[in-house]
Protein backbone atom coordinates (compact mmCIF):
# COMPACT_ATOMS: atom_id res chain seq x y z
CA UNK A 1 0.00 0.00 0.00
CA UNK A 2 1.30 3.44 -0.93
CA UNK A 3 1.88 5.90 1.85
CA UNK A 4 -0.81 8.37 2.76
CA UNK A 5 1.76 11.17 3.12
CA UNK A 6 3.90 12.45 0.24
CA UNK A 7 6.96 14.72 0.19
CA UNK A 8 6.20 18.33 -0.79
CA UNK A 9 8.56 18.73 -3.74
CA UNK A 10 8.74 15.40 -5.62
CA UNK A 11 5.71 13.66 -4.17
CA UNK A 12 7.70 10.68 -2.89
CA UNK A 13 6.23 8.27 -0.38
CA UNK A 14 6.56 9.36 3.22
CA UNK A 15 5.33 6.40 5.22
CA UNK A 16 3.59 6.60 8.55
CA UNK A 17 3.97 3.81 11.08
CA UNK A 18 0.71 2.17 9.96
CA UNK A 19 1.61 2.14 6.20
CA UNK A 20 2.78 -1.08 4.58
CA UNK A 21 5.37 -0.27 1.88
CA UNK A 22 5.46 -2.41 -1.23
CA UNK A 23 8.13 -2.90 -3.89
CA UNK A 24 6.01 -0.93 -6.40
CA UNK A 25 6.16 2.08 -4.05
CA UNK A 26 9.97 2.06 -4.06
CA UNK A 27 10.09 1.57 -7.83
CA UNK A 28 7.68 4.45 -8.32
CA UNK A 29 9.79 6.70 -6.08
CA UNK A 30 12.95 5.67 -8.00
CA UNK A 31 11.26 6.54 -11.31
CA UNK A 32 10.26 9.97 -9.98
CA UNK A 33 13.81 10.66 -8.71
CA UNK A 34 15.40 9.42 -11.95
CA UNK A 35 13.11 11.62 -14.08
CA UNK A 36 13.86 14.67 -11.91
CA UNK A 37 17.65 14.15 -12.15
CA UNK A 38 17.44 13.49 -15.89
CA UNK A 39 15.48 16.68 -16.48
CA UNK A 40 17.94 18.67 -14.33
CA UNK A 41 21.13 17.34 -15.95
CA UNK A 42 19.81 17.83 -19.49
CA UNK A 43 18.75 21.44 -18.83
CA UNK A 44 21.17 23.50 -20.96
CA UNK A 45 20.06 26.73 -19.27
CA UNK A 46 21.16 25.45 -15.86
CA UNK A 47 24.35 23.65 -16.87
CA UNK A 48 27.24 24.85 -19.01
CA UNK A 49 29.25 22.88 -21.53
CA UNK A 50 32.95 22.05 -21.13
CA UNK A 51 33.73 24.63 -23.85
CA UNK A 52 31.75 27.32 -22.03
CA UNK A 53 33.50 26.48 -18.77
CA UNK A 54 36.92 26.71 -20.48
CA UNK A 55 36.00 30.07 -22.01
CA UNK A 56 34.94 31.50 -18.67
CA UNK A 57 37.93 30.10 -16.79
CA UNK A 58 40.53 31.37 -19.28
CA UNK A 59 39.27 34.55 -20.96
CA UNK A 60 42.81 35.76 -21.67
CA UNK A 61 46.38 34.52 -22.05
CA UNK A 62 49.56 36.39 -21.03
CA UNK A 63 53.09 35.97 -22.29
CA UNK A 64 56.41 37.71 -22.84
CA UNK A 65 59.19 37.71 -25.40
CA UNK A 66 62.55 39.42 -25.82
CA UNK A 67 63.10 41.37 -29.02
CA UNK A 68 65.78 40.06 -31.38
CA UNK A 69 65.89 42.99 -33.83
CA UNK A 70 64.46 41.12 -36.84
CA UNK A 71 62.31 43.29 -39.10
CA UNK A 72 59.51 40.71 -39.14
CA UNK A 73 59.01 38.03 -36.50
CA UNK A 74 56.30 35.52 -35.62
CA UNK A 75 55.83 35.05 -31.89
CA UNK A 76 54.52 31.54 -31.18
CA UNK A 77 52.47 32.08 -28.04
CA UNK A 78 51.31 28.52 -27.23
CA UNK A 79 47.97 30.08 -26.34
CA UNK A 80 45.35 27.30 -26.01
CA UNK A 81 42.68 29.22 -27.96
CA UNK A 82 42.28 31.23 -31.16
CA UNK A 83 42.48 34.83 -29.98
CA UNK A 84 40.05 37.51 -31.12
CA UNK A 85 42.21 40.40 -29.91
CA UNK A 86 45.78 41.08 -28.80
CA UNK A 87 47.59 43.84 -26.95
CA UNK A 88 51.38 44.08 -27.23
CA UNK A 89 53.58 46.54 -25.36
CA UNK A 90 57.19 47.05 -24.36
CA UNK A 91 57.69 46.74 -20.61
CA UNK A 92 60.80 48.92 -20.70
CA UNK A 93 59.26 52.15 -21.93
CA UNK A 94 56.00 54.02 -22.27
CA UNK A 95 53.63 53.48 -25.19
CA UNK A 96 55.43 56.09 -27.33
CA UNK A 97 58.92 57.54 -27.28
CA UNK A 98 59.98 60.60 -29.28
CA UNK A 99 63.54 61.21 -30.48
CA UNK A 100 63.41 64.95 -31.10
CA UNK A 101 66.97 65.13 -32.38
CA UNK A 102 66.25 62.64 -35.19
CA UNK A 103 62.58 63.65 -35.53
CA UNK A 104 61.44 60.06 -35.02
CA UNK A 105 58.57 58.57 -33.02
CA UNK A 106 58.79 55.00 -31.71
CA UNK A 107 55.55 53.16 -31.00
CA UNK A 108 55.76 50.51 -28.27
CA UNK A 109 52.05 49.78 -27.81
CA UNK A 110 49.56 48.21 -30.23
CA UNK A 111 46.19 46.52 -30.33
CA UNK A 112 45.21 44.03 -33.00
CA UNK A 113 42.07 42.02 -33.76
CA UNK A 114 41.20 39.28 -36.23
CA UNK A 115 40.17 41.95 -38.73
CA UNK A 116 43.13 44.29 -38.30
CA UNK A 117 44.78 46.64 -35.89
CA UNK A 118 47.56 49.10 -35.27
CA UNK A 119 50.77 49.23 -37.30
CA UNK A 120 53.39 46.71 -36.19
CA UNK A 121 51.27 43.89 -34.76
CA UNK A 122 49.21 41.31 -36.64
CA UNK A 123 47.10 38.71 -34.86
CA UNK A 124 47.29 35.33 -36.59
CA UNK A 125 45.18 32.78 -34.70
CA UNK A 126 47.05 32.21 -31.45
CA UNK A 127 50.30 33.73 -32.77
CA UNK A 128 51.43 37.33 -33.17
CA UNK A 129 53.45 38.76 -36.03
CA UNK A 130 55.48 41.79 -34.94
CA UNK A 131 57.58 44.26 -36.89
CA UNK A 132 60.60 46.38 -36.09
CA UNK A 133 60.93 49.38 -38.44
CA UNK A 134 64.14 51.37 -38.61
CA UNK A 135 62.44 54.32 -40.26
CA UNK A 136 59.10 55.73 -39.30
CA UNK A 137 56.01 55.70 -41.42
CA UNK A 138 53.16 58.17 -41.16
CA UNK A 139 52.59 57.19 -37.51
CA UNK A 140 56.21 56.58 -36.50
CA UNK A 141 58.34 53.47 -36.13
CA UNK A 142 56.65 50.22 -35.14
CA UNK A 143 59.01 49.06 -32.40
CA UNK A 144 57.80 45.61 -31.40
CA UNK A 145 60.99 43.60 -31.79
CA UNK A 146 63.78 45.95 -30.73
CA UNK A 147 66.80 43.85 -29.81
CA UNK A 148 67.03 43.21 -26.06
CA UNK A 149 63.70 44.85 -25.14
CA UNK A 150 61.15 42.84 -23.17
CA UNK A 151 57.60 42.81 -24.52
CA UNK A 152 54.36 41.60 -22.95
CA UNK A 153 51.37 40.37 -24.90
CA UNK A 154 47.81 39.70 -23.82
CA UNK A 155 45.52 37.58 -25.98
CA UNK A 156 41.75 37.64 -25.50
CA UNK A 157 39.12 35.11 -26.52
Amino acid sequence: MSSINKTDYLGLNSWAGTDKPERADFNSDNDIIDAAFSQHFEDAEVHITADERETWNTPYYLGMYIGNGDTLRTITTNCPFQASAAVVFCTETGPVAVDFENETTYNYFAVSTKSGGMDGVILSGADIIVTQNASGGEYGCASFNMSGNIYTYMLFR
